[in-house]
């Protein structure tokens, strides 16, 4: 026998259901993998995702499909990479899910004018 249960990353994001198997020796007990839950996540969508908290799943803003710009500078932003902000001490990295720092921004920058003739 076996049951659903849902995967998550080392983050808690939800990644795919799939099934723990009844232990033999162990009638009613499962082998639940390790960061799987057998509560069903809520469905993902319009820039949220689901991640376990530890009481719960919790839908969470969900950015790493969004291309990113590091704000003070308009450089893009590849999620998980760390920076150093400008007078900074630390660097900064943001995971992709979460709020957005105030330090990254999800509109372009604008393109400076292209010089005619050149």
């Amino acid at each position: 026998m076996h049951k659903s249960v849902f995967q998550t990353d080392d983050d808690g994001l939800f990644l795919y259901e799939t099934v723990a198997n009844d232990l033999p020796l162990s009638p009613g007990a499962y082998n639940v993998p390790f960061g799987a839950y057998p509560d069903a996540p809520p469905a993902g969508g319009s820039g949220r995702w689901p991640r376990w908290t530890g009481n719960g799943w919790q839908m969470v803003e969900d950015h790493r499909a969004t291309p990113l710009w590091v704000a003070e500078t308009g450089e893009s932003y590849a999620i998980g990479s760390k920076i150093k902000l400008r007078g900074g001490v630390d660097d900064v990295r943001y995971p992709g899910w979460g709020p957005l720092p105030a330090w990254l921004s999800d509109t372009a920058p604008p393109r400076p004018a292209e010089s005619a003739g050149v």
